[in-house]
């Protein structure tokens, strides 16, 4: 299968996409990155204006372009982002990053997993996961599994969950149980989530779900639930910010960053308010920018 990226407006550099921290599990092999989208393995390469997809069951065209969110028009965001004279250079040295379109539960139990942990941690307790409680799907000479539904995450006992390495052991594994229940029962309805305006499926995220904060929930919601203008704040997020703006920020705000960027509720909320007022409903995609960047230069400055 073929899918164009042609346009300008299509354009996706799929190595920075699939690597930026934004997803855990696809992994790249030579010029190829492979993965799932629900339950199919799928493998990826980037050509000159296409990408060429192989899956080991029948999958649509538009699942793919969904997942990619190849329906964003890059350009236009690029274009609104950069109306920000401070944002420009960032937005050139990451052209091509989209924002995907995750699987919702995938998505949550994903970052409920991720608190506190770097990127090679989250991916092993993950596939861990997914081997011990997961599909094995395989395609030519690439196996991997899919990701456990909540059904099955139901039957296994905490002890089982904590056996795949979560950082906070029985207290996570409980979360990981209670958030299964929620979505078995109903009672978290991702497609209400998406129909919900962003402060009150962040309310709703944060109040119904166990392990789910701030950070956790402004996550999901850009990741999987059409809330592009979360703007999800880590350390490197946080320092990017202040890097750039710090004249733009209260100054006590500032320096509170500076001494220690693990940011309290409020001054998260203070600084997610300045990102989404500054950048618009795309706050999203300039967080994922800022991201990548920040850390690009870090490693510059520190090789």
């Amino acid at each position: 299968m073929k899918i164009s990226v042609n346009s300008p407006s299509k354009a996706i550099d799929l190595t920075l996409t699939l690597s930026c921290g934004q997803v855990f599990r696809w992994l790249q092999y030579g010029d190829s990155w492979v993965g799932t989208i629900g339950n199919t393995l799928v493998k990826i390469r980037q050509r000159k204006g296409y990408l060429e997809v192989q899956s080991s069951h029948p999958i649509l065209r538009s699942t793919i372009s969904d997942y990619l969110r190849l329906d964003d028009d890059l350009e236009s965001i690029i274009s609104e982002l950069s109306k920000d004279i401070f944002f420009r250079q960032v937005a050139y040295e990451v052209r091509g990053l989209r924002i995907l379109r995750q699987d919702p539960w995938e998505c949550l139990i994903s970052y409920i997993c991720s608190r506190n942990s770097r990127i090679s941690m989250i991916r092993r307790v993950l596939n861990n996961m997914c081997r011990r409680f997961g599909e094995k799907v395989t395609l030519d000479r690439y196996t991997t599994y899919t990701f456990p539904r909540p059904e099955e995450i139901l039957s296994v006992k905490p002890s089982e969950l904590i056996g795949c390495g979560l950082r906070y052991g029985r207290r996570q594994a409980e979360e990981i149980k209670s958030a299964a229940e929620l979505v078995h029962r109903g009672t978290l309805d991702f497609n209400m989530l998406k129909k919900m305006p962003y402060p009150e499926a962040k309310t709703e995220l944060t109040s119904l779900c166990r392990g789910v904060g701030s950070k956790v929930a402004d996550c999901v919601l850009l990741f999987s639930l059409e809330k592009l203008e979360a703007f999800p704040i880590d350390l490197w997020v946080a320092r990017a910010m202040v890097t750039i703006y710090h004249k733009h920020l209260d100054k006590h705000l500032v320096k509170r960053i500076h001494s220690n960027p693990h940011l309290s509720n409020a001054d998260y909320e203070r600084l997610s308010m300045f990102a989404r007022d500054r950048f618009g409903h795309y706050a999203g995609y300039a967080q994922e920018y800022l991201y990548h960047w920040i850390r690009t230069k870090t490693v510059e400055c520190e090789s």
